[in-house]
């Protein structure tokens, strides 16, 4: 607290010599003027005085027959003194304070966290049509009703939460975990009459259990796309024996098929590489919105080349974000290259290949229980290409289509219900 009194009050640190410089001292100290940060070698002395005080030590300095200069000035009266000589300066620091405060009242940063169905573009395209963009005031926004209007907006959102930090807007989501009710809904609605468990591809049923419905096949059958394998049509008889009615419901199993599935690669021998000169040209540019400037403003003339940028945002205290990037980009020159594969790395390529197609089919369930393929020369490329023996349940529902003059048992119960 004595530092910022004696800030705003000015003190300056001085040098007295003389006849008796420790009687100047002891008038000071009489007079009530206080000294600080004493040192000297006994002919010499520096010190530090407030600044008031240093206009009423003359007459001291007369009587003890000393001399005193002033070595540095501090604090406020000084600093304003100074500021008056650089005006422009002073303006500039004003003018910029000012453009900061104005900025620190906008949107300059949108960030969006949780959503993995619901994408990015589609989060921004609804936050531009609430008015909600880079650039908009802060104080007009509405962060309630932008939370309300994205769950409305977006059913598979159950959560949302929209905060402002700085001049960074903050748009959490929490999706629905379990997406699948949806579907399930729409296919109730779809497969109110039931629906058939068919074959999504050739194949043979290497098992069945079935949990609804009536089977049509067994293990071992060899099935065609389309073909029935669980029927959700149960017949009802009467006591002779004959179909009365039709019950329809929504066929389910566990069914697993055996499956062949053609590949075919091609590898060409020939192919191109890109063989760097070691040419470089290096970009400085800083963007403000939506323009970039770059220097140095003429184009890189190297005429294959690949660029490697690197920016960064421009953030005030770690909270404020500005409407500003700077980096750089850095152009290297190449020269493309004709080359040719070996056919042991060519087969190589391709049986990577292959590998990188059965791990996106083992992604989806899909598991392979034999590989028969083969690799042979055609012309100037190697081709890979066989048949893939796979388990998979490849099945897929059918809405049901009832026999024509038949309807199903809740169908017709609810007819007698209304006496029809």
């Amino acid at each position: 607290m004595i530092g910022i009194i004696r800030y705003l009050r000015g003190y300056v640190k001085i040098r007295v010599w003389g006849y008796s410089p420790e009687r100047f001292m002891n008038l000071c100290t009489n007079r009530g003027i206080l000294l600080w940060g004493l040192s000297g070698d006994g002919s010499c002395y520096t010190m530090y005085m407030g600044l008031s005080d240093f206009f009423t030590i003359r007459d001291i300095a007369k009587k003890t027959k000393t001399r005193a200069a002033v070595l540095e000035r501090h604090g406020l009266p000084f600093f304003w003194r100074d500021a008056r000589k650089r005006k422009t300066f002073l303006a500039g620091t004003v003018l910029c304070l000012l453009f900061l405060l104005a900025m620190s009242r906008r949107i300059w940063a949108i960030s969006l966290e949780g959503n993995r169905l619901v994408t990015d573009d589609q989060l921004i395209l609804f936050l531009q049509e609430q008015g909600v963009d880079y650039g908009v005031s802060k104080k007009g926004l509405h962060l309630q009703a932008l939370e309300e209007a994205l769950r409305e907006t977006f059913p598979l959102v159950t959560w949302t939460s929209a905060t402002l930090e700085g001049t960074k807007l903050t748009v959490r989501v929490r999706e629905n975990d379990l997406p699948g009710e949806t579907e399930r809904a729409l296919d109730e609605e779809r497969y109110a009459s039931g629906a058939d468990l068919t074959a999504a591809r050739d194949g043979t049923v290497s098992r069945i259990l079935t949990r609804s419905g009536v089977p049509q096949v067994k293990a071992g059958d060899e099935v065609k796309k389309g073909d029935v394998l669980i029927s959700g049509l149960i017949p009802v008889n009467n006591d002779d024996g004959t179909v009365r009615e039709w019950d329809g419901v929504v066929a389910d199993g566990d069914i697993a098929l055996t499956c062949l599935r053609p590949v075919s690669f091609t590898q060409p021998l020939s192919y191109q590489y890109k063989n760097y000169t070691g040419r470089e040209m290096r970009y400085r540019f800083f963007t403000l919105g939506n323009r970039r400037y770059s220097f140095p403003l003429s184009p890189c003339d190297f005429v294959r080349y690949d660029e490697v940028t690197e920016q960064e945002r421009a953030c005030l205290f770690g909270q404020i974000d500005l409407p500003l990037w700077t980096g750089t980009t850095l152009c290297r020159e190449y020269l493309p290259v004709d080359a040719m594969y070996d056919e042991e790395t060519a087969a190589q390529l391709l049986l990577a290949r292959l590998e990188k197609f059965i791990g996106s089919l083992e992604e989806k369930g899909v598991q392979i229980i034999q590989k028969d393929v083969r690799i042979v020369r055609k012309a100037d490329a190697l081709v890979l290409e066989g048949n893939l023996t796979s388990q998979e349940e490849a099945v897929i529902l059918q809405p049901l289509d009832l026999p024509e003059g038949e309807e199903t048992s809740e169908e017709q119960t609810g007819s007698e219900r209304n006496g029809i």
